[in-house]
């Protein structure tokens, strides 16, 4: 894309039209994790993008226009408005907090790939039991199949 390589979800069959990719082992933790994202579309049909952390999936909503925290949807299931377009590049960054009572905090924010990095999360949610453990990894969801998600730019760093 544009000279670059750039991870991009297949459109092949409508069976597949969300995907979940980790990197590394269950094992991990106290890590950040980082990438950059899109999605082609139009003004009412966008697909969903994002980062996993911990278990926690952190992702884009297309449709909704909002930034979405979710394990288990029973378990936790939290977002805030985030306006944002297609075919345009955005970075979502996320990290997850454990406290030793096993509590938790998913942080995450998102912003306009190029602009500076915002000071503040864009969302945070305390869990009470937090996922101590997980896999980093990326999330593309793309409505029957219809528009890619696209993935760039991944990094996965120590919180320490």
């Amino acid at each position: 894309m544009e000279g670059n390589k750039v991870l991009v979800k297949t459109l092949d069959s409508v069976l597949f039209q969300r995907a979940i990719t980790f990197i590394g082992g269950p094992d991990h933790s106290e890590y950040t994790v980082e990438a950059d994202v899109m999605t082609d579309g139009n003004r009412r049909t966008k697909s969903n993008v994002g980062v996993i952390n911990q278990r926690y999936f952190i992702y884009l909503v297309g449709n909704a226009q909002i930034l979405e925290v979710s394990s288990n949807h029973d378990r936790v299931k939290q977002s805030v408005p985030f306006r944002w377009n297609q075919n345009k590049w955005y970075t979502i960054k996320s990290r997850v907090d454990m406290n030793d009572d096993g509590s938790g905090v998913v942080r995450a924010k998102a912003w306009l790939k190029g602009e500076p990095e915002p000071d503040s999360w864009t969302i945070e949610v305390p869990h009470k039991k937090a996922h101590a453990l997980g896999a980093p990894g990326i999330y593309g969801f793309s409505p029957q199949a219809m528009y890619s998600v696209y993935v760039d730019n991944i990094k996965v760093y120590s919180n320490k």
